[in-house]
């Protein structure tokens, strides 16, 4: 029995639905992009900001410009700019 035949099958299928499934991944990445609403805020749309105790993360200040790590004082508190 040659299972060389069976093989080359499997691999020519698993290559074509390896294709096919990238066409279709493309095709929706497409169609959620042109959904996305168009804004001109660099804010997340999709997704939105956690913030814990209702303090504001550390990371927001280097959004402003400031040294996310030199905002922070001794205790891991906020330093007032």
């Amino acid at each position: 029995m040659d299972v060389v035949p069976y093989l080359s099958a499997v691999i020519l299928i698993s290559t074509i639905a390896t294709i096919m499934l990238a066409l279709i991944s493309y095709a929706a990445f497409k169609l959620r992009d042109k959904r996305k609403p168009k804004q001109d805020v660099d804010a997340p749309i999709f997704f939105h900001r956690f913030e814990l105790d209702g303090s504001p993360r550390a990371d927001v200040s280097a959004l402003n410009g400031m040294d996310a790590e030199a905002s922070l004082d001794a205790e891991g508190a906020h330093a007032e700019p």
